[in-house]
């Protein structure tokens, strides 16, 4: 009577645990914490209606049984999202928090454009309204992270610059919506980036539009 109490048992908790899958209808479903609601949150540059679709999937699969492999193999096709954050409100909704790429620069290599993150990483261009006033690099960017987040933290107005250019001598160039040019020289730049906003904040540097560091402890204008 035991063994036949624990047989009907497990039949109970498999058609339970159990997700159906019909051909027809192509979803999966479950009676144990079907997904009704699915609600994207956080993106500012993907579309969430969008991304929404692509997790239709979802609907009416197991809140409980959730495979979350599943869902960061959609996320991974996505340039722009660097992680996600699940979370289950029971009993039937999933919320996926989405933290986006924050592109500092595009470039273009080999006639193909990228935007390029503050880690470094590259991806895909597309045309995206908050990021058409992008500073563009020119030349090698494999130091560019260190050299932005140097600029960065001697609080450099990243808006005023229109273009970066790297030369094979190992500097920067830095070229500003205003016009004028800013020549760093190889080495020790950082303790001179105080120095040049300084000077392009005095009225008295106003009619020069080149502002050469090259040579150390002299500032030769054009």
């Amino acid at each position: 009577m035991i063994k036949k109490n624990k047989f009907f048992l497990l039949i109970f908790f498999f058609l339970i645990f159990t997700t159906y899958n019909s051909n027809e209808q192509k979803k999966n479903f479950s009676i144990f914490f079907p997904i009704k609601k699915i609600k994207i949150e956080n993106t500012s540059i993907l579309d969430s209606v969008e991304l929404k679709n692509k997790f239709e999937f979802l609907r009416n699969a197991s809140l409980f049984f959730l495979k979350k492999d599943q869902i960061i193999d959609v996320t991974n096709k996505y340039d722009f999202i660097s992680s996600i954050q699940i979370k289950k409100k029971y009993p039937n909704t999933i919320i996926i928090s989405v933290f986006e790429e924050k592109p500092i620069a595009t470039e273009i290599i080999e006639k193909k454009r990228y935007y390029l993150t503050e880690k470094g990483k590259k991806i895909n261009f597309i045309e995206i309204k908050a990021f058409k006033n992008l500073p563009v690099i020119f030349g090698d960017h494999k130091n560019f992270s260190s050299f932005f987040n140097e600029l960065k933290k001697n609080n450099f107005k990243i808006n005023n610059i229109k273009a970066f250019y790297y030369f094979d001598a190992g500097r920067w160039d830095i070229v500003l919506h205003n016009g004028k040019t800013i020549k760093l020289p190889q080495t020790n730049y950082e303790s001179i980036l105080m120095e040049i906003k300084s000077t392009l904040n005095n009225s008295s540097f106003s009619k020069y539009t080149v502002f050469d560091y090259r040579i150390k402890n002299q500032l030769i204008l054009k």
